[in-house]
């Protein structure tokens, strides 16, 4: 219900956007140059007139066939249309008119190919990177390296996007224990390295997924993941200036999380690949050390013990809810319930309309005995609740639901006002809430 009503806002927003933007459309394009063309198309395609920014597209191809930025535009407006056969050949021509400049066109071409394919275009990308990087002035006494960790093969799921908190030069920057991650003063040389040492390690990130999905059977796919991540570990070998040695915490974000972003993601990687062997004690130690990078500070921020300055009031979490869903998953697989309830509690805070995310937190409580049936009891038939208003596509996990209330026994309005898990959370808030108001009368 609410997500549709949100749908039905956007399309609103869009509808008004396409208006305004089809006024502005140029009544000659054939007088434009090619810049001022390209530059008319992304305004229509702002806008979501596509039609009108594709006839842009083709006036300025032939204008300048094997002008790369307007084949490069015309492949990103391939892509949003649908048409992948029309972005692949936009960019393949991108490629071969500039093969050895512009990693952006192998990072696209990559999303769209498979196998060895794609891994081939990952590393020319980063190999563009690495000497772009290597042209520019590092800061003294940091390596940004430790996010281009040379040719090494790696990647783990997406799962950052959109929570970059600070800029690259920010997150880069070093600092001392006392205060982990000051800002320091940059050139903008320095600057555009860190930012492209980001790049790289999302690109090393992006090669490690493709190992655990179309290459997992290739038999160095976990020989790569293992050794990104130990050259990823903020206390490993490709330490940047600034972050924790091994055994201190690593609770330092936002500042740094551009940093840790790729240890945590190679943890991650390690975690769900150890499960699909059934290695469930390593798996547990992996997915262990990805929560020590965002779980204390952000639990911190959550319950209002957090410095001001130290987190995005908006995005307050640096993982991507989806991300977090998927590490709630795993901590229940390795049993480890407590970590797993403390993550979903946390995403119910941003989100109570998920059938995912109830079910987890039923499934959780029903693995750890009778004593915690009340509470799933609660949480399945919350589940069930918001699928009735917002259906959940995977019907497997919908089955599973079913056969648990079977089990459980139907559900009795009220039970929650002793047992049901909102209230526990209002209760611990309470409690926080007690105990701030406490030492404040202490100190007075």
């Amino acid at each position: 219900m609410g997500k549709n009503k949100t749908l039905a806002r956007r399309q609103r927003r869009r509808a008004a956007a396409t208006g305004q933007r089809g006024k502005a459309a140029p009544a000659d394009p054939e007088s434009l140059s090619v810049a001022e063309l390209l530059a008319a198309a992304q305004e229509e395609m702002d806008g979501f007139q596509y039609e009108a920014a594709q006839a842009l597209c083709r006036t300025a191809l032939v204008k300048e066939p094997d002008n790369v930025a307007a084949l490069e535009t015309s492949a990103g407006l391939c892509l949003e249309v649908g048409n992948l056969d029309g972005a692949r050949h936009c960019l393949g021509r991108a490629i071969t008119v500039q093969p050895e400049s512009g990693h952006e066109k192998y990072m696209s071409m990559a999303q769209l190919m498979e196998g060895r394919e794609a891994l081939q275009c990952y590393h020319k990308g980063i190999e563009i990177l690495t000497r772009k990087m290597s042209s520019l002035p590092a800061e003294e006494g940091g390596d940004e390296g430790a996010m281009a960790v040379g040719q090494d093969k790696a990647r783990s799921p997406a799962m950052l996007e959109g929570n970059e908190n600070l800029s690259p030069a920010e997150a880069e920057a070093g600092g001392s224990k006392a205060s982990p991650c000051p800002k320091a003063p940059q050139t903008p040389q320095q600057k555009e390295r860190a930012g492209v040492a980001r790049q790289v390690s999302t690109a090393h990130c992006s090669v490690a997924e493709l190992f655990m999905t179309d290459l997992c059977d290739e038999e160095e796919a976990e020989e790569v993941c293992r050794r990104l991540h130990h050259k990823g570990h903020p206390g490993g070998p490709h330490q940047p200036r600034g972050l924790p040695a091994h055994g201190e915490p690593l609770c330092v974000w936002p500042p740094c999380w551009s940093v840790l972003a790729f240890y945590f993601s190679l943890a991650w990687t390690l975690a769900s690949f150890l499960l699909v062997k059934q290695e469930v004690e390593e798996a547990k130690q992996y997915i262990g050390k990805s929560l020590e990078v965002w779980l204390p500070h952000y639990k911190a921020v959550r319950e209002g013990k957090a410095d001001p300055g130290t987190f995005d009031p908006v995005e307050v979490c640096p993982v991507a809810f989806g991300t977090r869903l998927s590490t709630a998953r795993i901590l229940i697989e390795v049993e480890d319930h407590a970590s797993a309830l403390e993550v979903l509690e946390g995403l119910l805070e941003e989100d109570d309309e998920v059938v995912d995310l109830w079910y987890l937190m039923g499934w959780s409580n029903y693995l750890q005995g009778e004593e915690q049936h009340e509470a799933a009891q609660y949480c399945l038939h919350r589940a069930l609740q918001v699928h009735a208003e917002v259906p959940c596509e995977d019907a497997q996990l919908v089955e599973h639901l079913k056969e648990l209330m079977e089990e459980l026994g139907p559900y009795t309005e009220g039970e929650e006002s002793e047992n049901g898990i909102e209230e526990e959370l209002d209760d611990i808030s309470e409690e926080d809430e007690d105990e701030e108001a406490d030492d404040t009368m202490d100190t007075s």
